[in-house]
C-alpha cells in the first residue's frame, strides 16, 4: 500500500530524501573502510567523518562536539546516564518535564535516584505530538532557580528543518538529534555535548569516536543524515512559510467541523497539527485514511501499540478518551494544496 500512499505525518513515516539515497548508494560501492586504521583509504574515510561532524556542529553553533550514535533513543540514554555518572557525588536526582519525549522519561526512571541534589534537568525542545515549542529561556531560568546549576539536556527530535536548532546550544549541555523524522535514514542519530562538559561513554569500545563511544560508525548513514539536515536547514524559512499556510487551512476546516486542535493557543512548530475529531478512536480514522491513500499516525507515536493515550496530551489535562482519538499530521516539504485538500476530504468524509 505504501507505494500508492502519501505520508502526511513526516515524523512517523517519510520517504528517504533523494540526497540520503545518493549518499547511501555511494557508500555501498567498492570496499568498506572503517574510520580508523593506518591505510590511506581509512584515513580518507576518517577525514570525511570529521568533516560531517564539523558540518553538524556548525548547524548547532560550533560551541560543542557532535558524537554519532545509532539513533535518538541511544543519544537520550547516553545523555542521561553519561552525565549522571560524572555528577554522582553531587546527587542522583533527575528532573524531566512531564511532556518530554518518553525515552528521556524512561532513562530518568532507570538511572535516576533520590539522593543529593538534582543534577540533570531534561526536556523536549519541541514536543513531537503537538509541535509545541519549549520556551528555552524560561526553562533554563526555572532549572537554575530550582536546582542551582544542573546539567541541562534537550531532546531536539523532529526539530531540524522546522525550528532553529542553533539557539538550543545557548541553553543546553547536551542536545539529542534524530535523522528519520526529516527524511534522513534510520539507524543513525547524534548527541551534541557542550565544550567543557564531561560525559562517560555509554558503550565501551576500542577507541571509536575518539574513545567516547564503541562501535563502528556507519559513515554512509552519517553522510546521508548530515547532507539532508544541512539542506533542510537552508530551506527552513521557505518550507515553514508553506507549512504555515497549509496547516492553518487544515486546522480551520477541522475546527469548522467540530474537531479540536491541541496546543493551538501556544507557540508551535510549523506544519505540525495534533487534532481530534468526534467519533471513533484514532486507529479507525487511520485505517480509513490508509484506504484513501494517506499514511498518518496517532499522537501517542511510540506508545501507540500499547493502546495508551499520549502522555503529552494527558499532561496537558486532556481526558484519556479524547487523547485516544488524537491524530498527528506533520507535513512534508513537498506537500501541495491538492494533497492537503484530498487529506481534508478524507478526514471529514
Amino acid at each position: 500500500m505504501d507505494g500508492d500512499s502519501t505520508s502526511v505525518d513526516m515524523i512517523s513515516a517519510s520517504t528517504l530524501h533523494p540526497l540520503a539515497k545518493e549518499e547511501i548508494i555511494a557508500s555501498l560501492e567498492g570496499y568498506q573502510h572503517r574510520a580508523s586504521g593506518f591505510s590511506e583509504p581509512s584515513f580518507l574515510i576518517s577525514q570525511q567523518l570529521e568533516k560531517r561532524r564539523n558540518d553538524l556542529e556548525i548547524l548547532l553553533g560550533s560551541k560543542g562536539t557532535i558524537w554519532f550514535t545509532s539513533g535518538a533513543d541511544e543519544s537520550a540514554t547516553w545523555a542521561i546516564r553519561g552525565l549522571l555518572s560524572t555528577n554522582s557525588k553531587k546527587g542522583s536526582k533527575i528532573d524531566v518535564k512531564e511532556d518530554a519525549h518518553i525515552s528521556l522519561i524512561n532513562a530518568a526512571k532507570r538511572f535516576g535516584g533520590d539522593s543529593g541534589k538534582t543534577v540533570i534537568s531534561a526536556a523536549s525542545a519541541m514536543d513531537i505530538e503537538t509541535g509545541r515549542i519549549l520556551d528555552l529561556k524560561n526553562w533554563n531560568d526555572d532549572a537554575i532557580q530550582r536546582h542551582g546549576s544542573p546539567r541541562k539536556v534537550l531532546d531536539a527530535r523532529g526539530a531540524i528543518g522546522r525550528i532553529s536548532i542553533s539557539e538550543m546550544s545557548l541553553f543546553a549541555d547536551a542536545i539529542i538529534l534524530d535523522s528519520e523524522s526529516f527524511g534522513g535514514p534510520m539507524g543513525i542519530g547524534a548527541l551534541w555535548i557542550k565544550h567543557g562538559v564531561r560525559i562517560q561513554p555509554l558503550i565501551e569500545g576500542s577507541g571509536q569516536e575518539k574513545g567516547r563511544r564503541g562501535g563502528t560508525v556507519p559513515v554512509g548513514l552519517v553522510n546521508a543524515f548530515v547532507e539532508v539536515a544541512i539542506q533542510l536547514e537552508e530551506n527552513r524559512i521557505k518550507n515553514t512559510k508553506l507549512w504555515n499556510q497549509l496547516h492553518n487551512r487544515l486546522e480551520s476546516r477541522i475546527i469548522q467541523n467540530g474537531g479540536e486542535i491541541f496546543g493551538v493557543d501556544q507557540e508551535r512548530a510549523p506544519g505540525i497539527t495534533c487534532l481530534s475529531l468526534p467519533g471513533p478512536p484514532a486507529e479507525i480514522y487511520l485505517q480509513h485514511l490508509e484506504q484513501r491513500g494517506f499514511i498518518a499516525a496517532p499522537s501517542s507515536g511510540c506508545t501507540a501499540t500499547a493502546g495508551k493515550p499520549s502522555h503529552v496530551l494527558t499532561s496537558m489535562g486532556i481526558k484519556n478518551e479524547t487523547a485516544l482519538r488524537a491524530i498527528r499530521i506533520s507535513l512534508q516539504p513537498d506537500t501541495t494544496e491538492e494533497i492537503l485538500e484530498n487529506l481534508i476530504n478524507a478526514l471529514l468524509n
